[in-house]
């Protein structure tokens, strides 16, 4: 078996994290002050991901910057209705990308790890653009010039809102406030995951006072599945294996079910989430063949002090301690599935 991440050269670790404060006024300085700007997150984006990159771009936008934001995998299907969306430039199966020497700004948004960028990774390292990073993970690698990073915070939309909070003419627009909210209701699991605390709320409040409708985006997000995508879930609770007394449940997705649904990996958004709601689990795994890629990609959901996130790093992933995921490439599926299971013991016994 190979890991994703022994294919790739590894950045070092940033040793002090640069003060919140002091940081945002020198980055809302600098995004003023730029003229052409490219947005960039990870692969396979969640909700904070998008949410925080269009709701930067709308900011942008109103201040008359030329901004370019990219993709590298599809938007999850209950995501697509995100204002913004049809702005985003899809590099998809492009190895020979190439990034325009206009490009005087990039922000990398939700994601400390420029590894996590695959083929976009050399031409950013290359540009000679100032290079930003908004971000709330934990271990930070080295490779920017300005860094806005909150390990603490519940969202990379909480600290854009905080971040943009310092420009006294912004016009909080629909736009922003619509995918800032969606992009921290998200990755607080619809606002009940840990550090889900007062300031979070007020935040929320905000952007619902501002225009954000919040009964709308929780239906978008939460309540409208796909048909094609609900047969795909079934298909998946069909094959459930539980592990431990019940406290780990693995779902396995293999090529022919996506097939058989018809149905993409970008389906899947929330799968790995709703199985924390069965009695007495509290970690799941969904684990997927994506031959496409030659890869396994596994996503890891846990509760409490049980941490997603020391599972993920076992096999050079990461993520946040409820919440982490990694990949494997050239691996069995069989093979890959146990090892998980059988290292997962470690966190749950």
């Amino acid at each position: 078996m190979e890991l994703q991440t022994n294919t790739i050269k590894e950045i070092k670790r940033l040793k002090i994290i640069p003060e919140f404060e002091k940081s945002a006024f020198t980055i809302i300085n600098h995004l003023q002050n730029s003229k052409n700007l490219l947005l960039v997150t990870h692969t396979n984006p969640d909700g904070d991901a998008i949410g925080s990159c269009l709701g930067l771009y709308h900011y942008l936008t109103q201040k008359n910057k030329n901004v370019t934001f990219i993709l590298q995998s599809p938007i999850p299907t209950n995501l697509q209705f995100l204002n913004g969306i049809d702005k985003i430039h899809f590099l998809l199966n492009q190895n020979n990308f190439k990034i325009s020497p206009d490009f005087d700004t990039i922000v990398l948004l939700d994601l400390n790890d420029i590894s996590r960028l695959k083929t976009l990774r050399d031409e950013i390292e290359l540009s000679k653009a100032t290079k930003i990073v908004i971000d709330h993970h934990q271990e930070p690698k080295d490779f920017a010039d300005y860094y806005l990073i909150d390990t603490t915070a519940s969202s990379t939309g909480e600290i854009l809102f905080k971040l943009l909070r310092k420009d006294c003419s912004i016009n909080w627009t629909k736009e922003i406030c619509e995918n800032l909210y969606v992009a921290i209701m998200t990755d607080t699991g619809n606002f009940r995951f840990e550090r889900t605390d007062g300031e979070v709320h007020r935040i929320v409040a905000e952007l619902i006072d501002y225009g954000a409708d919040p009964v709308k985006l929780y239906n978008e997000v939460y309540n409208k599945i796909p048909f094609n995508a609900a047969k795909l879930m079934g298909l998946g609770y069909s094959k459930l294996e539980s592990y431990y007394g019940g406290k780990l449940v693995v779902m396995p997705i293999r090529h022919k079910d996506f097939l058989e649904t018809n149905t993409q990996e970008e389906d899947t958004e929330g799968f790995v989430e709703s199985l924390l709601s069965i009695d007495g689990v509290v970690m799941s795994i969904l684990i997927m063949e994506v031959v496409e890629r030659n890869e396994i990609r596994v996503s890891i959901r846990s509760k409490g002090d049980y941490s997603a996130r020391n599972l993920a790093l076992n096999f050079g992933g990461g993520g946040h301690i409820n919440a982490a995921g990694c990949r494997f490439q050239n691996a069995d599926f069989e093979v890959t599935k146990q090892k998980l299971v059988d290292k997962a013991s470690e966190i749950l016994n």
